[in-house]
């Protein structure tokens, strides 16, 4: 099965998501092709610099892919090429989902990456997809009641073989806190209360070694350092030992071996085991509608001084951190659901044949 990928060339968790699946689709055999929309507009829109080209297409290595222009060029290219299936990954490029499926007969199926008016601003693509998937139950719901029974939740999983602890264990040194992410205005407030709290304990004498990786918009990072985005984060993640984030960063932090704080909007506080019981899939946004506490400076100051003083709790914290990646965030869960969606996508195709615009599936 030749699966096209189609998504933006863009520093964010969508493109390093894309990647992440076709190299395991391809390890599953499949042979997955990644189509990047690039063109002026678009360069202007992620503010893609020549070196941040350089670095996500070396992080491509081993995959085939091509970039274009507009919805006609990659009609072109499919067109030469194999393709059984479409899996589109933003809504810049649902058009060229569409365009691609209607004039070559080729199903697609469409991946909700974030809440959005979906039903109002991309009601047709969602009509003609042959399958829809969305990383959570807030995006699924924002797709709104039409199309609820034709949603799977998927939740982003990450490569725990890829994201791992370093072989080195914690002794005296100081502790080191990162935060790491991609969020702005409400979302990026946790940053602020985070760099608070580290100027608290620094007052206090700890010793912290504290950055900021990717872009907290609008944020005050206080003293911690600001080392912007890297294409792959490994090496940060090996060199931390607690993280605060949400989402994906926070799941491939905690693959590293790091104490995971989830925080946001608001603040959950360390993540543990037991949130994951009896099946459960946590909403890791830290926002306060979704149950979680509104952010506290002081209540961060108290989380992390426990485990500045008792490294033997922060050392099972630690090895407890990864052990939650490897029974609940491996890519491998993530690619066997998706894998299904493909497989009942190409069954509906071949059972309705071709979506007529606007027409129910």
């Amino acid at each position: 099965m030749q699966i096209l990928f189609i998504s933006i060339l863009a520093k964010c968790g969508v493109f390093t998501h894309v990647r992440e699946l076709a190299l395991y689709m391809k390890k599953r055999g499949l042979q997955p092709v990644i189509g990047l929309i690039h063109n002026p507009n678009t360069a202007r829109l992620f503010k893609l610099t020549k070196r941040d080209m350089e670095g996500m297409v070396e992080s491509l290595q081993g995959l085939d892919y091509f970039c274009y222009e507009s919805d006609e060029e990659l009609v072109n290219i499919v067109e030469n090429l194999k393709i059984d299936l479409i899996h589109a990954h933003s809504p810049i490029v649902l058009s060229a989902a569409i365009s691609a499926s209607r004039r070559l007969n080729i199903p697609y199926v469409m991946t909700l990456h974030g809440t959005a008016s979906w039903s109002r601003l991309h009601g047709e693509a969602l009509r003609e997809a042959k399958g829809i998937i969305a990383i959570g139950p807030e995006v699924a719901m924002s797709a709104g009641p039409e199309f609820q029974n034709r949603i799977k939740i998927i939740f982003n999983g990450v490569d725990i073989a890829h994201y791992r602890p370093s072989d080195i264990r914690i002794g005296n040194e100081p502790l080191r806190i990162l935060w790491m992410g991609r969020t702005n205005g409400p979302a990026a407030k946790g940053v602020t209360y985070l760099a608070k709290a580290i100027r608290v304990l620094r007052k206090k004498g700890i010793t912290i070694e504290a950055k900021v990786l990717g872009h907290a918009l609008g944020a005050d990072i206080g003293e911690m350092e600001g080392c912007g985005w890297v294409h792959d984060p490994l090496e940060y993640l090996q060199w931390s030992h607690i993280v605060f984030g949400r989402g994906r960063a926070l799941r491939e932090a905690m693959a590293c071996g790091n104490v995971g704080f989830l925080i946001g909007q608001g603040y959950g506080g360390m993540v543990k085991r037991n949130w994951f019981e009896e099946g459960k899939s946590p909403i890791l946004s830290a926002s306060p509608k979704h149950g979680y506490a509104e952010l506290d400076s002081l209540k961060i100051v108290k989380d992390i001084q426990l485990l500045n003083q008792r490294r033997d709790i922060l050392e099972a914290a630690r090895n407890a951190a990864r052990k939650i990646a490897e029974e609940n965030f491996d890519i491998q869960r993530m690619v066997d659901e998706t894998f299904f969606v493909y497989e009942e996508a190409l069954q509906r195709h071949a059972t309705t044949g071709h979506t007529i615009a606007g027409g129910a599936n």
